[in-house]
């Protein structure tokens, strides 16, 4: 098997391309970012697609000998929503035939690529030391209030997950203080630092997602931006959630006191 990569933004892709250059002989990047040059060590062929060319991306692999592919990484909607002039038929077709919701979108972006005999494939398989356990991962646990926003987080979520928005959500004192849309989660973290400088984020995953791409995944800067925005506690859904830098993570985490718990 040869498993090429399209890498969007974020430190997912680069960590993936790292872990490939270790389990085969040569792989192919096909990047969607504004560093490609980032994955230049990781890549025997890199290409850069300023726009979601799916005709082109089939080409390289297929060019390439690579039989599998991974996509990891954030594309930016306004790429599919403010530049359509710059898409090729086939992302044309999925745009008018697909719902919006990221999910959907995937979805039928997928299917392209397998029904030419590419198969997609989970990247969490590769890195497996990256998923979040269940319980208390740092030293200290949530209180008593913030399990209690933990709760009131899943009922939102479970709510608003099936309608194919808000991975994440803040609460504070049992109330809604933001909630994830097209934004992301960083985004939606320093909005709720600006609104209620405090609070608790539950992150979840939609449960009919497909395993194989845009699973949840927190890092380093996930930390960084709920210190800046005063909160203090980050629920993950065990099982299905990436951890970024695991041993990293977890040390800032202590360093911040905040207190990091897999549902």
């Amino acid at each position: 098997m040869n498993i090429a990569l399209i890498a969007g933004e974020g430190a997912l892709p680069v960590e993936i391309a790292k872990k490939l250059k270790t389990l085969q002989p040569s792989t192919l990047v096909i990047a969607m970012r504004d560093d490609p040059e980032t994955l230049k060590p990781y890549a025997d062929r890199l290409v850069r697609l300023r726009a979601p060319n799916l005709t082109r991306g089939l080409r390289e692999i297929k060019s390439f000998g690579a039989d599998s592919l991974i996509m990891a990484g954030r594309i930016p909607k306004k790429i599919i929503y403010c530049l359509p002039l710059f898409l090729d038929r086939v992302a044309v077709s999925i745009l008018k035939n697909s719902l919006r919701d990221d999910h959907s979108l995937l979805g039928a972006v997928v299917k392209v690529f397998e029904d030419e005999g590419v198969k997609v494939i989970p990247y969490w398989q590769i890195l497996p030391e990256f998923i979040a356990p269940s319980g208390q991962l740092s030293k200290r646990p949530p209180t008593s209030k913030e399990f209690k926003d933990i709760e009131y987080g899943k009922k939102i979520l479970k709510a608003t997950l099936p309608l194919s928005f808000g991975q994440a959500v803040c609460v504070a004192g049992e109330a809604v203080v933001a909630i994830e849309a097209m934004e992301g989660t960083d985004m939606m973290i320093k909005r709720s630092g600006e609104l209620a400088g405090r609070g608790v984020i539950v992150k979840m995953m939609k449960e009919d997602q497909d395993m194989r791409y845009d699973l949840p995944t927190v890092g380093v800067k996930t930390l960084e931006n709920m210190r800046g925005a005063g909160l203090t506690c980050l629920a993950v859904e065990a099982g299905k959630t990436l951890i970024m830098e695991p041993e990293k993570f977890l040390k800032l985490a202590d360093d911040f006191n905040i207190a990091i718990w897999g549902i």
